[in-house]
């Protein structure tokens, strides 16, 4: 007969095995649970280290390429290269690399040979090694390829060299060694190892110490258990391959260690605790038993809740638990730890996917994407673009830091208007109010922006230019919007104001001065008859004689027709091409001066020069050289300057100016009394010679206004002792006029007018103005 038990028994039974069953399933779901998370959260982490990693790789790249691009471009490095000079080229590895920090450049012949490289012990003269491991060298295009040598991973970038044509390549890259690898794990908060592909799974480089991370390889394929973690094994990583694209053909694996001690430790603790209070419970009484059952079971099963969101990606709400059991509060807080961790990683990356990381505006990339939505939605927007004028200026002046602090300025200040503010580069901005702005409210916003900035002492005034879009109607795209805005950039460097909305005609123009910038870089660079010269005479008012002729430069354009010097010249200035330009005109006016002189005759010749060109130097040693090699001399030319390129940097000017006066050069100041002269201009530039501009004469015979402005011009320059040149000179009583007031010299049509080179000796032979000349042999 089965004995009875009494209820107490029983339920002491009942709730011992109760206890003893749930004591283990608690462990076990634990287990099983925190094991599932620890692995779901582990994917996720490593992905997200994944593309961190090769995200930092892309941005190191995306720097690599620019800056290779940036020197195998350049004019210099391209013509050391040409000439095969080691050292040159050397100094601008050596340059690039200081600037870049990079871990090894090189330079390769046609046939992939080494030329030179540095650090130079990598690679020697002649080695092929470099381009036979580089897979796709292109002479049209710069291209990038992982190459492995010397047990090292590198990334490099191939940027062909013309001048014109292809002549060589430049090689930089990056090593993915032990260094770079260490400051990878401390952005992705993971260990990084990089082994041969081989069955020995060799340790290349890493951010561990070598023989840890080799541990770490052989114990990779052993499942982290219980005993395990109650052994307090070192090696508790989980291990991944990753796949980084363009390296399945280097023999090489790039694994990610990710330690997961920490939550397997906790969960240790947490085993620790439910077999004691398990303990506990059957040890005290039952009251006690059940309220601890209670006590410990509720915790836990919401921490596997908690858990389980969390595993699923939602964990942006905290985990929530009863922090009477501290083990399980300190596991929910690891959670939480653990959770904040990889949002806050995700968060930070769509920060950066979306900002420009110097202002904190949006970025290009983003900003494009949002008004592409808003257009495509057929919103009605108003779009300003807001050029911040001479930032490059500031960086030249002041120093990247002071031009970097201005942008976060103007930035800071864009923001306090409501709307959406991105940075498209540099010191453009781009700003969609969310209300439209009217131009008085445009007015106020540009005053605010314009508002000096204050830096490490410096005051930096600061101006700013808007292009207005009224959209879809100025354009339905963000590339029509982009593109609308740098044309109005353009046009407003051509008129003197701060707000420019579009016109369908900008369009046009713009178009024109690509056309135009576009031909004359290839008039400048090859055998052209475009381009010529024509001479006008001056005649000295006192003699009678010719005294002198001013070389004007024409161009007939086989597409464009006849290109007037007034459009081409500011348009060569601003896209970099009067340099070439000047050039040009200095060796073909010496040619024909000394053809003049050859024939016997003695005038001097007047040349313009540009902002550009005396703001250079190096044009002082070059002209004085030219000359020389003529049998010239520097009094034989006369160099005119307007008097916008005199005020525009008039220290530079007037410092410049001197250095040429010294050498025996004569000056002219252009066009007088259209730009923005003083008397202490006057008096400091070393001028002889002032030409009253044609505006003034032209209509000298019957304006009295006219005739009031020269007389005070030349009664100026009595005082100062100038020379006085009228261009400009249309009629006899015109010229009658200049001369019985004194004035020095005269050119324009009633004279001649600008004659080519075989029309100029034809005149000289026949005009009735006194010529005066030496005797040929």
């Amino acid at each position: 007969m089965m004995r009875s038990l009494s209820l107490r028994h029983s339920l002491f039974r009942i709730l011992l095995g109760s206890t003893v069953l749930t004591a283990g399933l608690i462990l076990l779901s634990v287990w099983n649970a925190t094991d599932d998370l620890v692995q779901q959260n582990l994917e996720k982490e490593l992905a997200i280290d994944t593309n961190i990693l090769q995200h930092i790789v892309e941005e190191r790249t995306k720097a690599l390429y620019a800056s290779t691009k940036a020197l195998s471009t350049a004019y210099e490095f391209r013509a050391a290269f040409a000439s095969y000079d080691p050292p040159t080229i050397n100094s601008a590895l050596q340059t690039m690399d200081a600037r870049q920090d990079f871990d090894f450049l090189v330079m390769l012949n046609l046939q992939d040979e080494t030329i030179t490289s540095f650090p130079d012990d990598i690679l020697v003269s002649g080695d092929r090694s470099f381009g036979e491991r580089y897979r796709n060298i292109d002479p049209s295009e710069i291209t990038r390829d992982y190459v492995f040598m010397n047990d090292t991973l590198y990334h490099a970038v191939v940027a062909p060299v013309a001048a014109p044509r292809v002549i060589g390549y430049l090689g930089a890259a990056f090593a993915l060694n032990d260094n770079f690898l260490a400051l990878l794990s401390e952005v992705v908060q993971a260990e990084v190892i990089i082994t041969s592909d081989d069955n020995s799974a060799r340790v290349l480089n890493s951010s561990l110490p070598h023989d840890f991370a080799a541990r770490l390889i052989v114990r990779s394929d052993r499942e982290i258990n219980w005993f395990r973690i109650m052994a307090q094994d070192e090696s508790l990583y989980e291990v991944r391959e990753l796949e980084l694209p363009g390296i399945d053909h280097i023999p090489v694996k790039i694994r990610i260690a990710l330690d997961v001690s920490e939550q397997y430790l906790s969960v240790l603790d947490l085993q620790t605790v439910v077999i004691v209070i398990a303990l506990g419970i059957i040890v005290l009484s039952l009251a006690i038993s059940m309220v601890l059952a209670k006590r410990v079971s509720t915790p836990v099963n919401q921490l596997v809740t908690a858990v389980n969101e969390i595993a699923e990606g939602h964990y942006q709400e905290p985990v929530k638990s009863d922090d009477r059991v501290s083990e399980i509060g300190e596991l929910a807080r690891a959670f939480n730890t653990m959770q904040a961790r990889i949002r806050s990683r995700e968060d930070h990356i769509l920060f950066q996917a979306q900002h420009d990381m110097l202002s904190g505006l949006y970025n290009r990339h983003f900003v494009e994407e949002k008004l592409n939505q808003r257009l495509d939605a057929g919103e009605t927007l108003q779009i300003l673009g807001i050029n911040i004028m001479g930032i490059r200026t500031i960086n030249d002046l002041y120093g990247y830091t002071t031009g970097d602090f201005c942008i976060k300025t103007m930035a800071q200040r864009t923001l306090s208007w409501p709307g959406m503010a991105a940075r498209l580069a540099g010191g453009d901005f781009l700003f969609v109010p969310d209300v439209p702005l009217d131009e008085t409210a445009i007015d106020a916003f540009r005053q605010q922006l314009e508002a000096p900035v204050e830096f490490d002492g410096l005051v930096i005034p600061m101006k700013v230019f808007f292009a207005h879009l009224s959209c879809p109607s100025d354009g339905d795209t963000t590339e029509e919007v982009f593109r609308k805005i740098n044309i109005l950039s353009d046009e407003s460097k051509q008129h003197d104001h701060w707000l420019i909305a579009f016109k369908e005609e900008m369009q046009t123009k713009y178009l024109r001065r690509l056309t135009i910038i576009t031909e004359l870089k290839k008039v400048l660079t090859g055998d052209q008859t475009e381009l010529s010269m024509v001479y006008q005479p001056k005649v000295h008012l006192q003699t009678n004689r010719v005294c002198s002729v001013e070389a004007l430069i024409r161009w007939n354009s086989a597409s464009l027709g006849f290109v007037p010097p007034d459009e081409f010249i500011g348009i060569a200035e601003q896209a970099g091409l009067i340099e070439q330009v000047t050039s040009w005109v200095l060796d073909r006016t010496l040619d024909d001066l000394a053809g003049f002189r050859q024939q016997g005759y003695v005038f001097s010749v007047a040349i313009n020069l540009s902002t550009q060109d005396i703001q250079r130097p190096e044009l002082m040693q070059s002209l004085a050289a030219k000359i020389a090699a003529k049998g010239l001399t520097p009094s034989d030319v006369e160099l005119e300057i307007t008097e916008s390129d005199l005020v525009e940097d008039a220290a530079l000017a007037i410092r410049n100016l001197n250095t040429l006066k010294a050498m025996g050069f004569h000056f002219a100041i252009d066009d007088f009394g259209t730009g923005y002269s003083s008397l202490a201009y006057l008096k400091t530039l070393p001028v002889q010679t002032i030409k009253i501009d044609k505006s003034f004469v032209l209509k000298l015979a019957s304006d009295d206004s006219d005739q009031q402005i020269v007389r005070t011009v030349l009664n100026l320059a009595a005082v100062f002792h100038l020379c006085v040149v009228a261009e400009g000179v249309e009629d006899e009583r015109s010229l009658q006029i200049l001369k019985d007031g004194g004035c020095d010299i005269a050119q324009g049509y009633f004279i001649s007018r600008p004659l080519t080179v075989p029309a100029m000796y034809e005149w000289l032979g026949s005009t009735h103005y006194g010529i005066q000349r030496t005797e040929t042999t």
